[in-house]
């Protein structure tokens, strides 16, 4: 198959392009040295919007200890995108008691360990992306101290965060393959458009039936966007230029697409379709790949 690229001379270039910006919530996070050990389970069906009441050992009932009462004023959690951390600061608990953790993330799943004296601890999971939107998340923890004696107490605590997913979003160069000839002698002359969000394009170029041409500035990268930037599906138009004697056909960019690219899962998706040209029975294959990354954080 021959293969071309737009040549100076024919190739008209329109782009118009937006740059696509995420608005973050994001909460400074801390990472400690020497963080437990810890063991992620799943626990049942995603329900989003958690909304449970967890005391901070601030009101009643007040904990049982005053090494859970350290633990429970102490602990803190960070979160951006879909990444949420518990935090516990180092030298909490004294007179060598043990205290065992399990945090639960919302109704998703829960994380079990040990709480580091020496270091502090870290408990850490990457929610579901859900539709995207902006959700708060109750990250709870449930604390059993074992004192030196023998002796047991358990209470828990509990605190909000914001979950929003971010993604990076990619087109690659589109490709165009001529199926069936528009023109009776000769290239075919094509005009292509191409639009989806914030960027239009426009080129010409002639080919062969079989024949193929390449588009690179149709590529395009997003990075940490939402469902907010409302990434659209690219939609692409074509024409015979040489099909125009009775005026009838004017030209212009292809529609915005009423489909969106997010929420989706992390992936390479390749698309991949034969359309005719608005103005002629001529048919061409265009395709292109798309590749979407859910963003994950270290808080």
């Amino acid at each position: 198959m021959d293969r071309t690229q737009t040549s100076k001379s024919r190739r008209l270039v329109r782009l118009t392009k937006a740059v696509a910006a995420a608005a973050l919530t994001a909460t400074a996070a801390l990472t400690l040295g020497g963080s437990a050990h810890a063991v992620t389970s799943a626990g049942g069906a995603y329900n989003s919007g958690t909304s449970n009441t967890m005391s901070d050992g601030s009101n009643t009932p007040a904990p049982p200890t005053q090494n859970l009462a350290n633990l429970a004023h102490n602990m803190w959690v960070a979160s951006k995108g879909v990444s949420a951390a518990a935090h516990l600061d180092r030298g909490l608990v004294s007179g060598g008691s043990s205290v065992a953790i399990t945090v639960k993330w919302g109704s998703v799943a829960q994380t079990t360990g040990y709480y580091n004296n020496t270091y502090g601890s870290r408990f850490a999971f990457n929610f579901p992306a859900g539709d995207g939107t902006q959700r708060w998340e109750v990250v709870s923890a449930t604390m059993t101290e074992r004192t030196s004696t023998g002796r047991t107490y358990t209470y828990s605590t509990g605190r909000s965060t914001p979950i929003k997913a971010l993604w990076d979003v990619s087109f690659s160069p589109l490709d165009f393959v001529l199926l069936t000839d528009c023109a009776n002698f000769g290239d075919s002359n094509v005009n292509l458009y191409f639009t989806y969000s914030g960027v239009q394009g426009q080129f010409s170029f002639g080919l062969g039936r079989n024949q193929a041409h390449d588009i690179p500035e149709f590529a395009h990268s997003w990075t940490e966007v939402g469902v907010a930037d409302d990434l659209r599906v690219p939609n692409v138009d074509f024409y015979d230029e040489d099909f125009h004697f009775s005026g009838a056909w004017v030209e212009g960019p292809a529609a915005l697409s009423n489909q969106r690219i997010l929420p989706a899962g992390t992936g390479s998706y390749s698309e991949s379709w034969v359309q005719s040209a608005v103005n002629d029975g001529c048919q061409a294959r265009i395709s292109y790949s798309l590749q979407i990354v859910l963003r994950t954080y270290n808080v």
